[in-house]
C-alpha cells in the first residue's frame, strides 16, 4: 500500500525574496559593477549555488532584480496618498516618504546611470516609465481633471515626473533642504493649477 505523504510547503518564494532583498542592499553598499553572486548570497545568508538555482546566473538574477524590486517603487509611489486629493498625492512624491529608504532612492539612481552603458537595463526601464508609470500617472490626472485634453493631462504627467526625478537626484547631491523640497511641490502645484477643471 502506497502512502502519499504531504511535502513541505515550497520556499521558493521566501527565498527569492530573501535573495532579491540582499541584492538591494550590496546594490546599495557596492553599486550594481561590484555586485556578485557571491556578495548577494552572502548577505542574504545563503550558498552562492542557491542563487544560481533560482536566477541561473548573475544577469538573470539582475533582471529579476530589476523587474520585481525596481518595478515596486515606481508602484509605490503611484499608489501614495491613494484616498486624497491629487494635489496631495503630488505634493506626498516630494516628501520623506516618497521612498521607503535611501538606500531605495541610491539603488535607483544606480539603475539609472546603468541604463546609459547597458541596453536591457535601459529597454526595461524605458518599458517601465512607458508601459506603466506615465500611464499611471497620466490616468490619476484623467480622474482628477477629467475635462482636460489628453494631450495636456500627458505633457502634466511627463513634466511632474521630470520634476520628481531632478527633485530626488538633487537630494542624493546634498541639495536637500525642506526649502528645496517646498519649492519642488510649489512647481508641481503650479503644473496641476495649469489644467482646466471646468468644461
Amino acid at each position: 500500500m502506497t502512502v502519499n505523504k504531504v511535502g513541505r510547503p515550497s520556499k521558493a518564494k521566501e527565498r527569492i525574496a530573501q535573495i532579491l532583498r540582499a541584492a538591494r542592499s550590496v546594490v546599495a553598499e557596492e553599486g550594481f559593477a561590484a555586485t556578485t553572486l557571491s556578495r548577494v548570497a552572502t548577505a542574504a545568508g545563503v550558498q552562492r549555488t542557491l542563487v544560481l538555482h533560482y536566477f541561473g546566473s548573475r544577469d538573470g538574477l539582475m533582471q529579476a532584480f530589476i523587474t520585481d524590486a525596481v518595478a515596486a517603487y515606481g508602484d509605490a509611489m503611484l499608489r501614495l496618498g491613494a484616498d486624497e486629493p491629487i494635489e496631495e498625492r503630488v505634493a506626498l512624491m516630494f516628501g520623506p516618504g516618497a521612498y521607503e529608504s535611501r538606500d531605495d532612492l541610491v539603488v535607483w539612481c544606480e539603475l539609472v546611470a546603468l541604463s546609459a552603458r547597458e541596453s536591457v537595463v535601459r529597454q526595461r526601464l524605458r518599458e517601465l516609465w512607458s508601459d506603466r508609470w506615465l500611464p499611471g500617472l497620466e490616468h490619476r490626472l484623467e480622474v482628477a481633471y477629467p475635462t482636460a485634453p489628453p494631450e495636456r493631462v500627458a505633457a502634466t504627467a511627463y513634466a511632474l515626473a521630470c520634476l520628481f526625478e531632478a527633485h530626488w537626484a538633487f537630494h542624493l547631491q546634498g541639495i536637500d533642504s525642506p526649502e528645496r523640497a517646498d519649492q519642488a511641490r510649489q512647481a508641481a502645484r503650479t503644473l496641476l493649477a495649469a489644467l482646466p477643471i471646468d468644461p
